[in-house]
């Protein structure tokens, strides 16, 4: 610990009154961060799937539901043609690997004013509220989330949580230096500041799409 940090929180203990930490107490504060209490939480009386799927579609997000990786880039086609929009994507660097045929026109870099469609990884997905976790990275910059007009989001069963507290244990046990961003995204932008009417789109993608994907 640098002198200026030691005398600054040796003033702080002053303030409060306190001595300097003794080792049990030490130690029972990095237990306590290792393994934070968990509070009283919802019952969810059905398996984390539906949940997820019922929550979402509460907030007009749409879901597609595939059952390996390989079926991914079919499926958004078909529901991008079904929309009139393009097949033009920006996507999440590690989505680079999946069957986009010669008909996409698909880039690899953050997202542009000019860019209708993006395409990104979650890192987990949330059934007690129908949310997605979205981590940034070199390969996954945060405006990909936000800038296009729709937001489709590939989301693997397998990483999936039943409650809020289950994602920040599952980010801490996955990662030693937690990325600069963490986004809890629910469903498409929206606002009622309007003459107290729903307006997707306000602040963010008008739509928000997520592909469930059974198998790796």
């Amino acid at each position: 610990m640098t002198n200026a940090r030691a005398a600054i929180f040796s003033r702080l203990r002053q303030s409060l009154g306190r001595d300097s930490l003794t080792s049990t107490i030490r130690d029972e504060l990095v237990l306590k961060l290792q393994f934070p209490p968990v509070s009283l939480q919802p019952t969810i009386n059905r398996d984390k799937l539906s949940q997820f799927k019922q929550q979402l579609e509460k907030v007009s997000g749409i879901i597609i539901e595939v059952n390996h990786e390989n079926q991914i880039t079919d499926a958004l086609k078909t529901w991008l043609l079904a929309q009139n929009y393009p097949l033009a994507a920006v996507i999440d660097a590690r989505l680079g690997k999946l069957a986009w045929s010669e008909e996409w026109d698909v880039c690899i870099r953050n997202a542009q004013d000019s860019d209708v469609v993006s395409v990104t990884l979650a890192f987990t997905g949330i059934a007690e509220t129908g949310s997605v976790v979205m981590l940034s990275s070199a390969d996954a910059p945060t405006p990909l989330n936000f800038l296009p007009d729709v937001h489709c989001v590939i989301l693997y069963e397998s990483d999936m949580v039943c409650y809020m507290e289950e994602a920040w244990q599952k980010l801490r046990k996955e990662y030693t230096n937690p990325p600069r961003t963490v986004n809890v995204i629910t469903g498409p932008s929206r606002t009622a500041d309007i003459e107290q009417t729903i307006q997707l789109g306000a602040h963010g993608p008008r739509q928000f799409v997520v592909i469930l994907v059974q198998q790796r």
